[in-house]
């Protein structure tokens, strides 16, 4: 009773244990937009419940997605540290989920490492990283076809994104117009509208204003018909992409000077963004820009000092808010305040973030180069175990099968001799037939010629005795007319030809007399020597041979001879 409570108690903690694990990765993917900071703390709580427990790809998830969070908070160097922790643990795996069993590395790690060197504006490690990441992903479609497309999707769009920042927008068009078309065959709504903000983004580039104005009207169309089947809509990706295209659209304006306009589109975004506290940062940072630009500069003031106060701010904003709040102070000549954000600048700047970023980057780099040697040491050295293998296998296998085709060689070669002695004996006694079948001919058509004759004597010689001499000749005509001599010729004729008959009556319904005619033809008898051994006259043969030659339903170009000899 004991040790059942034992394992009922265990039971049902690693049931407890399992819920408690999926609401936390669960919480994680909730907040990672709407609550950054938290859904860092579930991730923490997370990893300090599996630690006694072996790597898993749960892991190696749950690790990656604290350092795409923290990517997202342009926090680098914090980022690299958790991806480089989630590629260490994949590592160890011992058994891999049947997606990553075949890939050298996760694909979404490789995508936010090129995501880290995009932002910091290293766009040809960038382009390489996401092209790793773009093969990787088309290793993924054999095992989870979902995945590889969204990847792929994401992959290209980022790739899309290098080719503006080098200012090829046409390419940088072709490319989300590829994602936009894909992503339209999904049927995500969130991530259709992405799509369509990109191409607006290009579009206004280019200096396409009315063709952006037109994207920005699917984009409204596109919300307008999806919000409704959000369960949370104010806190789904639907809406963060929605706000910011009006984001983009606001950076644009600000960019050429528009600031009132810029302003509007600030304030529309930071109204449907405002559950996302990141994305008001971020667009507070450029409202105190725009408000510096049109002179009022308390409002610009207040916004600075506020995102300044921002938990977690990146260095990035924080240079950012430091750059409007230096211009601020020189307009109103605050040279203590002054002094103090130039203290700030300069300790940012000291802090030599982005080198201890690349230097994170180089060791990741570094670490992922060697584990990769590591892992083609042992691939190689598995496959040359296994050629050997397959070699050892391969010649037994080449031995047994050369011993069992000489050994079938000498069979057949033996079963041939046997054959070719059997094909003799059947021709020989084949051929012993047929001159059997041709002396018994030759027996018949010369006792025909001696019962004609002795017919002739004897009517030579009775001329006075006539009626002795008409029953002669009439007994001597039942002889020459009789059956016998045709049956002994016909037993020998089928067992030469053992077909023949069955043939012609396949083509017509024949007499005995037709077949009878018909075997001496194809003896090659001539019409006289049919009529001697058959005892009738020349003409019955002649008029017998007409009427076979239209039972066969033979044309008049036909020869009958050669018919039958061809059966």
């Amino acid at each position: 009773m004991r040790k059942v409570l034992i394992c009922v108690l265990c039971v049902s903690f690693l049931h407890v244990n399992a819920q408690q694990t999926q609401r936390l990765r669960d919480s994680i993917n909730k907040y990672q937009y709407l609550n950054p900071n938290r859904a860092i703390e579930f991730g923490m709580e997370y990893v300090e419940l599996r630690a006694s427990d072996a790597p898993d790809t749960e892991m190696v998830k749950t690790y990656s997605k604290i350092g795409e969070i923290l990517l997202y908070m342009e926090l680098y160097s914090s980022a690299l540290e958790y991806f480089n922790s989630a590629l260490r643990i994949n590592r160890a795996v011992k058994d891999p989920s049947p997606d990553n069993n075949n890939l050298s590395q996760p694909p979404w790690i490789v995508v936010n490492i090129g995501n880290i060197y995009f932002q910091n504006s290293n766009f040809k490690k960038a382009k390489e990283k996401f092209t790793e990441a773009k093969e990787l992903f088309e290793l993924k479609k054999e095992f989870d076809l979902t995945d590889a497309r969204n990847g792929l999707n994401t992959t290209i769009s980022n790739l899309g994104l290098i080719y503006g920042a080098e200012g090829d927008y046409d390419k940088q068009e072709e490319l989300f117009y590829k994602v936009y078309q894909s992503r339209k065959s999904i049927g995500k709504p969130e991530d259709i509208l992405y799509s369509l903000m990109q191409l607006m983004a290009v579009k206004l580039f280019k200096g396409e204003f009315v063709s952006a104005k037109n994207k920005l009207n699917e984009i409204i169309e596109l919300y307008d018909n999806a919000k409704i089947n959000e369960e949370d809509l104010s806190n789904s990706n639907l809406t963060l992409n929605y706000g910011d295209a009006y984001s983009v659209f606001a950076a644009y304006y600000q960019s050429e000077k528009h600031y009132d306009k810029a302003i509007e589109n600030l304030l529309y975004s930071r109204e449907i963004l405002k559950n996302f506290p990141l994305k008001i940062n971020f667009l507070g940072s450029r409202l105190s820009e725009c408000y510096l630009a049109i002179g009022e500069i308390e409002k610009a003031k207040k916004i600075a000092l506020k995102n300044l106060n921002f938990k977690n701010i990146s260095d990035k904003e924080k240079r950012y808010n430091y750059k409007i709040l230096e211009k601020i102070y020189k307009k109103t000549k605050d040279k203590e305040s002054l002094l103090r954000v130039k203290d700030s600048l300069i300790l940012i700047a000291s802090g030599a973030s982005n080198s201890k970023i690349f230097k994170t980057l180089n060791d990741l780099e570094t670490q992922i180069i060697l584990s990769d040697s590591a892992r083609a040491l042992n691939e190689s050295k598995i496959r040359y175990n296994t050629y050997l293998y397959i070699l050892v296998i391969g010649t037994v296998i080449l031995f047994f099968s050369l011993v069992t085709i000489r050994v079938n060689y000498n069979y057949q070669k033996e079963k041939g001799s046997r054959l070719e002695l059997e094909k003799e004996k059947v021709l020989a006694e084949l051929d012993q037939k047929n001159r059997e079948l041709v002396s018994k001919t030759s027996f018949i058509i010369q006792r025909n010629d001696y019962l004609k004759n002795l017919q002739k004597k004897i009517r030579t010689s009775q001329k006075d005795e006539v009626q002795t001499g008409k029953m002669v000749s009439n007994e001597l005509n039942r002889v020459i007319n009789s059956e016998k001599s045709y049956e002994e010729f016909d037993n020998m004729f089928v067992s030469v030809y053992p077909e023949f008959y069955q043939r012609l009556n396949q083509i017509s319904k024949l007499s005995q007399t037709d077949l009878r005619l018909a075997s001496y033809i194809k003896m090659n008898h001539t019409n006289n020597e049919i009529a001697n051994i058959s005892g009738i006259s020349l003409r019955t043969v002649e008029s017998q041979r007409y009427r076979l030659t239209k039972k066969l339903n033979l044309d008049k170009n036909q020869d009958l001879n050669s018919f039958l000899m061809s059966l």
